[in-house]
Formats: structure tokens, sequence, C-alpha cells
């Protein structure tokens, strides 16, 4: 189960679900379920465009739920007043997806599930993938649930903090598509030469989500015209305007303008550095292709650890306006500093690569009844 308010859940889910598919191959059948899509009732099912609009407001919006929402009791409060208005929806999820083993990539759902579940009598087991990176909302949390996985001994403690037992959770790291582990094996300068990159200028690749979201044309322009020798490959995302935008502008450095991408993993691993918002599935992604990080933004509540947890690690640095941005990329990219190599070793200290198929296992090992350790 995910929804598409912010690419980590969808991404995660498709991440297990190749894995599974790695693995097991034809002794497992999987279902990937937009929820709030598919099954929740009206204002629910527009809360992926809603989250769009929120986070463009500065996330202040979401922030403000977020907060205000974040305990224990007053999620099994929501919870139950949600019931009377949502279980019918659950009821015919279920019924729709008979299962051995749920999957859930989003926390809205968890509550209301394990009390569909208890309500049927069913023996699905729930298994929770927390998608944020060094914390966890109470969202996330139903002492009733079988197993929760989380990204980082961070998200741990989080999680022991709202209640849950120890022996329920796991780290697992944050599952990312096995196309990035693959990609981070391959040589830079062959990934290069196939994307028709500028030869012997390092690379630095700004992205802004999906959705192209942020002020992405400023971080360009201040990149570009703030001294460091380098081609900029700017993904706009969905953004149709900002990529004609940049697209029409006349740069003093190569600039290369892509839409939506479906291989971000060769551009990520043709990058020497990425300059990006504080979003938990971009970060894990670039860990594994050890690929360092100026993070240029931060959604207010779940985002903000991560960035103490980059930082913090080593992996990257916090640079929260256009020229704190473009002074970061310059320094970084003077040659001979040891800055760079130092912070794409960081990066692949903190990665965990195998964490599709780690989670893909215990999704295994609770449909054939057993708790994976």
């Amino acid at each position: 189960m995910f929804a598409d308010t912010g690419g980590g859940h969808h991404g995660s889910a498709v991440a297990v679900a190749q894995a599974l598919k790695d693995l097991y191959d034809d002794q497992i059948q999987i279902d990937l379920v937009n929820v709030l899509a598919s099954y929740a009732p009206w204002p629910l099912d527009r809360l992926d465009s809603m989250y769009t609009y929120m986070v463009r407001l500065r996330g202040w919006p979401w922030a403000a739920g977020y907060h205000l929402s974040n305990g224990s009791r007053r999620v099994a409060l929501l919870a139950r007043a949600c019931w009377p208005w949502v279980h019918l929806a659950l009821l015919d999820l279920l019924r729709d997806h008979p299962a051995d083993v749920i999957l859930s990539c989003h926390p809205i759902f968890n509550h209301v599930t394990l009390r569909a579940l208890t309500r049927t009598r069913a023996t699905t087991t729930l298994i929770t993938l927390v998608t944020d990176l060094a914390t966890a909302h109470a969202f996330w949390i139903d002492p009733e649930v079988t197993r929760c996985l989380v990204p980082t001994v961070e998200g741990f403690q989080r999680v022991l903090a709202h209640g849950l037992t120890a022996e329920r959770v796991l780290v697992t790291g944050l599952p990312v598509s096995p196309d990035f582990v693959r990609a981070a094996r391959e040589d830079p300068c062959a990934v290069r030469r196939r994307l028709g990159l500028t030869p012997g200028l390092p690379v630095v690749l700004v992205v802004g989500g999906g959705e192209g979201m942020g002020p992405m044309h400023r971080l360009c322009r201040a990149i570009a015209h703030g001294g460091a020798q380098a081609e900029l490959v700017v993904i706009a995302g969905r953004n149709e305007r900002l990529r004609a935008k940049l697209s029409a502008e006349r740069w003093p450095v190569p600039v290369r303008v892509e839409g939506f991408v479906h291989n971000m993993h060769e551009w990520m691993r043709a990058a020497d550095l990425l300059v990006t918002k504080a979003g938990p599935s971009t970060i894990s992604e670039a860990l594994v292709m050890g690929l360092p990080m100026v993070l240029s933004g931060a959604l207010p509540g779940q985002e903000w650890p991560n960035v103490d947890y980059v930082v913090e690690g080593g992996a990257g640095v916090w640079a929260p306006t256009p020229r704190q941005v473009a002074a970061a990329v310059a320094e970084l990219l003077i040659p001979g500093r040891p800055g760079l190599a130092w912070m794409a070793s960081r990066a692949r200290a903190l990665a965990r690569p195998d964490a599709a198929w780690r989670v893909a296992e215990v999704v295994w090992a609770a449909a054939c009844g057993e708790l994976a350790q």
C-alpha cells in the first residue's frame, strides 16, 4: 500500500516489489495499490494533489498538521474518529486484494487497516515500512503491528519513543530501485559519454523532485554565475514552465535541461555533486551512488531531521539559500581539494544498497509464517 504524497512512498513500494520478483519470481503475487487514489473517500482521495499544493506553499500548512497530530494518543483518537468514515473503503480494499502480507508504505493507513483486519478476523500480517529517513511520525506506529521496518538507527529511536517494543522493529535501510544499485557499479565516465555530457567538466545535478518544485531557477542562476567550472544538469520534472524557462536562458556555463526522466540512476551516476532538497528517497539514492550532496531546502516536519543525518554523517552540506548553494558548489569543486572525495566516501559508508532485498526477505518470511530477525 502506498500513496503519491511525495515520491518516496511509491518509490519504496516499487523497489520492494522489484526485489521480491528478483528473489522469489513466480512464487509470489504482488499487488501495488495506491490506496488514496483507488479507495479513499472524499476528500482523502484528493490528498495527493493537496500535498503538492501545500509543499509549494513552503510546506508550512503541511508542517502544522504534521506537528499537531504527532502524538500516540492524538493519532489513536484520530483513527477512531475516522473509522466510521473509512471502514467501508478498507473492507473493499481487503476484499479486492486478499493477501498473506500487507506492506504499508504510507503512515495514514496503518491504524485503520489493523482495525479492519481485526474486525474481519483476517490472518493477514501487516508490516509497516517507514519512509521517513531519520524520524517517524506517530501515524506510522501502532503497537499491534507485526513488524515495523525503519531506515536508520535514528528512526529506530523515534519508533521506540512512540511506544513500539524493540523486538517488533528492524533497521533495514530505505529501499531504492535496484537500478541505482546496478548503476553504482558502472564507470561514471562511460555513463557521461552515453548521456552526451561535456568531456572534462565536473557535473552538478540539480533536482526538485518529480514536480520540479522549489526555487530551481534561482538556484541554477546562482550556481551558473557563482564561479564553478562545471556542467549543470537540471531535472525539471513535470514542471514544463520551469523547463521552458531554463531552456530559453543564455548561460555562462554548459547547462543541460531535462524534464521528467526515467533514468535518474544514470544522471546520478554521471554527477559529481547533487543539489537537492532533503527528500528521503533522493538522499538514499545518492548515498547508494556515493554522491555528495548540497541540501538546498527541507520540508518542515519530516525532512528537517534528514539534514542533520546527512550533514553529521559527512555526506553533504546544508545551504538553504541560492547564494549559499552557489558558494558551496564552487568551494567543493575547486580542483585538488579533498572535500568532495571525502564526502563521497562518507555517503557510501551511510548507504544501505541491500535495503530493498532486506525488506523483501522480511515480507517473504512473514508470508511463510515466520518472523525475520
